[in-house]
């Protein structure tokens, strides 16, 4: 016992020397929490929207939220991701002048986009409502979603350019936490004034995305207006113009627009499909199964950033060891949850009502798809992150197209059941396929399986500088 316990203490010491392994432990206790906080007022808030309004409004509030983070995406252009790269390179050089120069570009380009969709969605609505939706989403939904663009794609922006200088608190609270505790907040005010009803509902998220919204322009004013005072560009480090900035951006854009596929592609499919009702038991399920993933989007919200600047250091050990020790923790804080929401699925969906418990089937299918994912460990962002973007996009456009077409075919003939079967499926071939091209462009393992021998790590790094991986 004492032998481990110094096992233990030579490990910690070892990894507390380690600036770039200790600032993600830390990083990501804190995202982990605020996260944490981020799913609680998730579930309280469908909680009391299945009591209170009824498994269809809910079904219409996923919907709403579905097509706003649609919006937000087309609006955004794949911008959000590419600052996080600039502006990481940018404060790794301390070039502060070109962080603030940089991001009010891009807030300006989002802004314009956010705006033309928001006119568009808003003169077509009654459209979208009865063709794409046969009236489940009410158009005057729609019309909320439309004025919510600019503020939604605002927030995100503010989110990566804090997450871009490791203002990890700031970013989880501008992009999940905020919105959500002000939209709970204001269903809870609005009881003793107003009659519960779906737009009821929906204008009150309105009211908390565009707060949430200028909370993080008023905190970014706060953080950035040192950044021009006084200051001149950095000698040697050239500036980003907006050009540059699309050329990265647009093949990410294209990725986090199939991630968005991913992600929604099921619950639009059961609104095109089924009915709004069905949509609202889905959205719980699957919303409990992300829940075992909290702590992977946690490390990987530090990850990222701190990917970009291990390679533009060109340090491919600090890489190889960043990567081994992240997959790691990811793998034991996510599948033991994993494991144990499976089991206990019937009593986690009884708590939302008997209507829910009976799709206990569904939410296991969907933790066997997470559960690959906790294996592989973050091979997404780390191609995003070290120039690989375009493998990243080839690979999220062909698993995207494998859930749309899944879900297209299985939803008709099995419903609910379906939807898991087709994103499980997708899940894991995405997630296969990134750890493949990973492996074979830095020449080492990026995956983690207990009490697997590392002599094939050893043998799979040894292939892949034969092969022209990374030295």
């Amino acid at each position: 016992m004492h032998a481990l316990k110094l096992a233990w203490q030579r490990q910690w010491n070892r990894l507390h020397k380690d600036r770039d392994v200790h600032e993600v432990i830390r990083g990501s206790a804190f995202t982990f929490l605020f996260r944490l906080l981020g799913f609680v007022l998730l579930y309280l808030l469908q909680f009391y929207i299945a009591r209170e309004y009824g498994a269809e409004s809910l079904g219409i509030y996923s919907l709403t939220i579905t097509l706003m983070n649609i919006g937000m995406v087309l609006a955004v252009l794949g911008t959000d991701t590419a600052i996080i790269r600039f502006l990481s390179e940018f404060r790794a050089k301390g070039s502060l002048y070109q962080i603030s120069e940089v991001f009010n570009k891009v807030v300006l380009w989002a802004t314009l986009i956010s705006i033309v969709l928001g006119i568009l969605l808003h003169v077509f609505s009654e459209q979208v409502s009865a063709y794409v939706f046969a009236g489940e989403l009410p158009a005057e939904a729609l019309r909320v979603v439309a004025w919510m663009l600019p503020f939604v794609s605002l927030a995100r922006l503010y989110a990566s350019a804090f997450r871009a200088l490791h203002r990890v608190v700031i970013s989880i609270t501008v992009d999940i936490v905020g919105m959500r505790f002000l939209h709970l907040a204001f269903l809870f005010i609005a009881i003793p004034f107003f009659e519960p009803s779906t737009m009821l509902l929906i204008q009150l998220l309105a009211a908390a995305v565009i707060l949430n919204a200028v909370y993080g322009m008023g905190q970014w004013y706060a953080t950035s207006r040192g950044f021009r005072i006084g200051v001149q560009p950095t000698a040697g480090v050239p500036g980003v113009g907006l050009r540059e900035i699309i050329v990265v951006a647009l093949p990410m854009y294209l990725s986090a627009s199939m991630e968005l596929i991913m992600t929604w592609t099921d619950m639009i499919m059961l609104g095109i499909f089924t009915d709004a009702k069905t949509v609202g038991v889905y959205s719980v399920v699957i919303r409990l199964a992300m829940v075992t993933g909290f702590a992977l989007i946690s490390i990987n919200t530090i990850l990222s950033p701190k990917f970009s600047e291990l390679y533009a250091r060109n340090d491919m050990d600090g890489l190889k060891k960043m990567i081994a020790f992240a997959n790691r923790l990811i793998f034991f804080t996510s599948a033991p949850l994993n494991l144990l929401v499976a089991i206990f699925a019937v009593p986690l969906l009884t708590f939302f009502g008997e209507e829910f418990a009976s799709e206990s089937l569904v939410l296991v299918i969907l933790c066997m798809g997470q559960f690959v994912n906790f294996c592989t460990g973050s091979v997404i962002p780390l191609l995003t992150m070290t120039g690989h973007q375009k493998t990243a996009r080839n690979i999220l456009v062909c698993s995207a197209a494998l859930n749309i077409i899944g879900n297209a075919c299985l939803i008709p003939l099995y419903g609910i059941i379906g939807a898991a079967i087709a994103t499980s499926i997708s899940l894991i071939c995405r997630d296969l396929c990134a750890s493949y091209w990973a492996s074979k462009y830095f020449g080492f393992r990026t995956w983690y399986i207990p009490f697997l021998s590392e002599k094939y790590s050893v043998s799979l790094s040894r292939r892949g500088h034969e092969e022209g991986g990374l030295p």
